[in-house]
C-alpha cells in the first residue's frame, strides 16, 4: 500500500507540478522507442509505460525527483553524397507528429536555430556535418547529425549496363529479368537502384553486387531499372528496360472480319474482347459509316503483355450514282435508236429499269429518260435522269477549192463546216502536186451527211532560156533576159552575170506565173599566168634564150627579145590573143665574180668560247664552212674545238671559185685526263701549242708544289711524281706561249681522274 501511495504521489507531481530532479548521480536514462520501461522507486521496480517513455525517474535516500520530459530527435538519412560543384538540394529531416524542425547548420552545439533547411556547399571535396533537432510541445530534442560527403568527379561511369537473360535460371526465365553491369574500379561497388514493373509501384534498394534480378513477373512484362552509384554521385545515372520474353505465350486477338457495308448505313460496333478472350482498346474506337479505314486493336499491356495487335480493315462502300457512257446525247431523226441498257457503265454495274423504256426518234427535240436502280445496291435513292435529243440531219457546206499551181502552198481542209458540222477529211491534207477528190465524213452523233470536194492542181511550165557559152575573165558578160523564149516572165538571182567568177544563175518566175525555176551555169575561164621564172646568171656568161611558149603552154612574145649578159633587167612576156592569159614579167640578175681572198680571226687562246670569224675580202653573196661541216650563211663559228681547222668560202651563185684555208689554229687545253693506259686521254698536254717548241708548261699540285715541266711537243704528263701515281684531284699549270707574235702566260687547272 505504501508503494502504491508513493507511485500516486509521483503521478501527481508529474501532472501538477512539472518538477525537475536535480540529483543526477542515481539517474535512470530513458530509451526512445521502448514500449515499456522499468522505473525504480525505493529499490522496487514499477512499470510506468507512458510516463517513463517521456522522462527520467530519480531516487536518492528516499528523496523522490522527477526529470523533465525528453523529445525524440528527428529522423535523418546520413551520410549523404553529392557531386562537387553540383547544384545541391536543401537537406531534409522527418519530424515527429506535431514536431517542428530546428536547423543549426554545422553547429553541433550552440548556434541559432532556423526553420529553413540549409543547402550544403558543393565547392570543396570532403565531409561537412549539419545538425537538426525538433521541438514537440515546447520541448526540444537532442540534435541529429547529417554528414554530407562532397565527392570529386573522377570521370567514372557505370560499365556494361545490359539485360542478360543468360544468367537467369531455367525455372525463372519466364518470370524474371536480369540487369547486369560491370564493376568500375573508380567507383565503390555500392549502388542504389529503383525499378518499376508494369502496373506496379517503384521498388528502391541498395546493392553491393553488380547485378539485380527482378522476380514475380509474367511473360511479356517489362521492368525499368534506374541505377546510380551510392557513394559517387558524379557518376551519371543509367536507366534500362528489360522484358520477359513471351516465347510460346505470344497470342494474337482473333476478331472476325467485318463485311463491307454501304456508306450511311449503321456501322458495326467494335467489341472490347476478342473471341479468344483478349481485352483491349481500338484505334479509332468507333467505325466510320462514311469512310473505309484500318482499325487497330491494342491488347491491355498489363493483363495481356504477350498479346499482339490486330489490324481490322473495314471497307465502306460509297453510294454510287449510275453513269451511262453508251447512251448518245443526240440521235438523228428517224434513225434506229440504241436500246437503253439495263445495267450502268460503272465499274460495278448497277441494274435497274427505264421510264420511258424505249427511245422515240420520230419527234424532234429533247426527251428525259429516268433510270431507277433495283433494290439492294449501294446507290442513291433518287432516279438518274438522262436527256436524249432528236435532231434533224444536216448537209456540210464547205466552199469549193479554186484551182492552184502545182508546188504552191495548198489550202487547208477545215475540220468544221461553216454550218458547224465537225468531222474528218480523207485524204486529210490537199496535195499541191496532184488533182483529186476529198471526202468529208462527219463525226458520229451529229446527224450530218458526207461532202465531196474536187480539187484541181495546175502543172507548172518550164522556162527555156538557152545556155551561155563560157568566156574569159574580164571580157564583157552577156545580159540576162527577164522573159523566157516561151513567154515566162520573172527575175534572175544574181541579177547580172559576173565576168570574173563562174557561178549559177536562177530564174524565178513571177508569182502570177505557174512555172518552175530555171538554173543557168555560167563558166568564166580564169586568166592563166605563164609560168616563166626569174633567172640569175654570172656576168659575161652565155645568156639563156627567151622561149616563145611558157612551160604551161602559153605562146607569145618577149620585150626585150634577148637577155643582156652584163646588166640585170626585167623582161615582159605578152601572150598571143584568144588564150585567156596575162602578161608575165621576169627579172634577170647578173652576178659579178668578186671573191679574191679569205682571212679569219680567232678569239684569245684559252677562252671559254673559242669563236672563229671568217671575212671575204670583196662584197658578195657567200656561204661559209668549218672543216667538213655544212655550209652556212653566217661567217661566225662558236665553241670551236682546240687544234688546227680548215675554213672554206664559196660564191652562192657559183660565179667565183671557192677558197679554202687549212691553218686556222684554236689554242686551248684539255680539262681532264685519265692515265689508265686504255689508249684514251692517258697523258695531259696542251697539244695545240705543239708548233711552239720553245715554250714550256709547268704543273703544280693544289698546294703550289711543283710536280712536272713538259714541252708542247712532248708526250705530256702521265700523272706520276717520283715514280708514284698522283691521286685523282685538280692540278694547276702555267704555260708560256706566243699569240700573233706576242709572248703570253696563262694559268689554270685541270682534273686527273682515275
Amino acid at each position: 500500500m505504501e508503494k502504491f501511495t508513493k507511485l500516486l504521489l509521483l503521478v501527481y507531481l508529474f501532472i501538477n507540478l512539472n518538477l525537475y530532479a536535480f540529483d543526477i548521480s542515481n539517474k535512470v536514462n530513458f530509451v526512445n522507442g521502448i514500449s515499456s520501461v522499468n522505473c525504480k522507486l525505493d529499490n522496487t521496480t514499477y512499470s510506468v509505460e507512458s510516463m517513463c517513455n517521456h522522462g527520467i525517474l530519480l531516487k536518492t535516500n528516499t528523496n523522490l525527483f522527477l526529470s523533465n520530459i525528453a523529445t525524440v530527435p528527428p529522423t535523418v538519412s546520413s551520410p549523404i553524397y553529392v557531386c562537387q560543384n553540383s547544384v545541391a538540394a536543401p537537406l531534409a529531416a522527418t519530424a515527429s507528429a506535431g514536431g517542428t524542425l530546428n536547423w543549426y547548420g554545422t553547429n553541433a552545439t550552440g548556434g541559432t536555430a532556423s526553420p529553413t533547411a540549409p543547402t550544403p556547399s558543393t565547392t570543396t571535396v570532403g565531409t561537412i556535418s549539419y545538425y537538426v533537432s525538433e521541438t514537440v510541445s515546447g520541448i526540444e530534442s537532442s540534435r541529429s547529425k547529417i554528414d554530407v560527403n562532397v565527392v570529386a568527379d573522377n570521370g567514372a561511369v557505370i560499365l556494361g549496363f545490359t539485360c542478360d537473360p543468360s544468367q537467369i535460371a531455367a525455372a525463372d526465365k519466364a518470370s524474371s529479368v536480369f540487369f547486369d553491369w560491370g564493376n568500375n574500379p573508380l567507383i565503390s561497388n555500392t549502388y542504389n537502384y529503383t525499378y518499376t514493373i508494369q502496373g506496379s509501384s517503384p521498388v528502391s534498394s541498395t546493392t553491393s553486387v553488380s547485378h539485380v534480378q527482378v522476380f514475380g513477373m509474367v511473360p511479356g512484362q517489362s521492368a525499368t531499372l534506374t541505377l546510380t552509384s551510392a557513394t559517387h554521385p558524379c557518376v551519371p545515372a543509367k536507366t534500362l528496360t528489360c522484358t520477359v520474353p513471351c516465347g510460346a505465350a505470344t497470342i494474337t486477338p482473333n476478331f472476325a472480319a467485318i463485311p463491307a457495308f454501304c456508306s450511311g448505313s449503321v456501322a458495326p460496333i467494335l467489341g472490347p474482347t476478342s473471341r479468344n478472350g483478349i481485352t483491349g482498346t481500338w484505334s479509332p474506337a468507333i467505325i466510320s459509316n462514311t469512310t473505309s479505314g484500318n482499325y487497330i486493336f491494342t491488347p491491355n499491356a498489363v493483363l495481356f503483355p504477350c498479346a499482339t495487335t490486330q489490324s481490322l480493315p473495314v471497307s465502306v462502300l460509297p453510294l454510287v450514282t449510275p453513269t451511262f457512257t453508251t447512251i448518245p446525247a443526240t440521235v438523228c431523226q428517224n434513225s434506229t435508236a440504241s436500246v437503253l441498257p439495263s445495267n450502268s457503265s460503272n465499274a460495278t454495274p448497277i441494274s435497274g429499269i427505264w421510264s420511258p423504256a424505249t427511245v422515240n426518234t420520230a419527234v424532234l427535240g429533247p426527251v428525259t429518260y429516268a433510270f431507277t436502280p433495283n433494290p439492294g445496291q449501294c446507290t442513291a435513292l433518287t432516279p438518274t435522269m438522262v436527256s436524249i435529243t432528236v435532231v434533224p440531219v444536216v448537209v456540210p457546206n464547205f466552199a469549193a477549192v479554186p484551182p492552184f499551181c502545182s508546188g504552191t502552198t495548198a489550202p487547208l481542209l477545215g475540220s468544221t463546216s461553216p454550218n458547224g458540222i465537225v468531222g474528218t477529211w480523207s485524204p486529210s491534207v490537199i496535195s499541191n502536186t496532184t488533182s483529186r477528190s476529198y471526202l468529208f465524213t462527219p463525226n458520229a452523233n451529229q446527224c450530218a451527211t458526207t461532202q465531196t470536194l474536187n480539187v484541181t492542181v495546175t502543172a507548172k511550165s518550164v522556162p527555156n532560156f538557152a545556155g551561155i557559152p563560157s568566156f574569159c575573165t574580164g571580157t564583157t558578160a552577156p545580159t540576162l533576159a527577164t522573159t523566157s523564149p516561151n513567154g515566162i516572165t520573172g527575175t534572175w538571182s544574181p541579177a547580172a552575170i559576173s565576168n570574173t567568177a563562174s557561178s549559177s544563175y536562177v530564174f524565178t518566175p513571177n508569182t502570177t506565173e505557174c512555172a518552175t525555176t530555171q538554173t543557168l551555169a555560167v563558166t568564166i575561164n580564169p586568166l592563166i599566168v605563164p609560168d616563166f621564172t626569174d633567172l640569175s646568171i654570172c656576168s659575161g656568161s652565155v645568156a639563156p634564150i627567151l622561149r616563145n611558149v611558157s612551160p604551161n603552154g602559153i605562146s607569145g612574145t618577149w620585150s626585150p627579145s634577148t637577155i643582156n649578159n652584163t646588166t640585170a633587167g626585167s623582161y615582159v612576156f605578152t601572150p598571143n590573143p584568144n588564150q585567156c592569159a596575162t602578161n608575165k614579167t621576169i627579172n634577170v640578175t647578173v652576178n659579178q665574180s668578186t671573191l679574191v681572198n679569205v682571212v679569219w680571226n680567232v678569239t684569245d687562246a684559252f677562252s671559254e668560247n673559242q669563236v672563229v670569224t671568217i671575212t671575204a675580202t670583196a662584197p658578195g653573196d657567200y656561204l661559209y664552212q668549218l672543216d667538213s661541216g655544212p655550209f652556212q650563211d653566217s661567217p661566225v663559228f662558236e665553241y670551236v674545238a682546240l687544234g688546227f681547222h680548215s675554213i672554206t668560202v664559196k660564191d652562192r651563185n657559183g660565179c667565183s671559185p671557192p677558197i679554202t684555208r687549212s691553218n686556222v689554229l684554236v689554242i686551248d687545253y684539255p680539262k681532264y685526263f685519265t692515265p689508265n693506259n686504255d689508249g684514251f686521254h692517258d697523258t695531259w698536254n696542251i697539244f695545240s701549242l705543239e708548233d711552239q717548241t720553245d715554250f714550256r708548261i709547268l704543273i703544280f699540285d693544289r698546294y703550289g708544289k711543283f710536280l712536272k715541266e713538259i714541252r708542247p711537243k712532248s708526250l705530256g704528263w702521265d700523272g706520276m711524281y717520283n715514280g708514284n701515281p698522283m691521286p685523282a684531284n685538280d692540278y694547276w699549270f702555267s704555260v708560256e706561249y706566243a699569240e700573233q707574235n706576242i709572248s703570253k702566260i696563262f694559268k689554270s687547272h685541270f682534273s686527273l681522274k682515275r
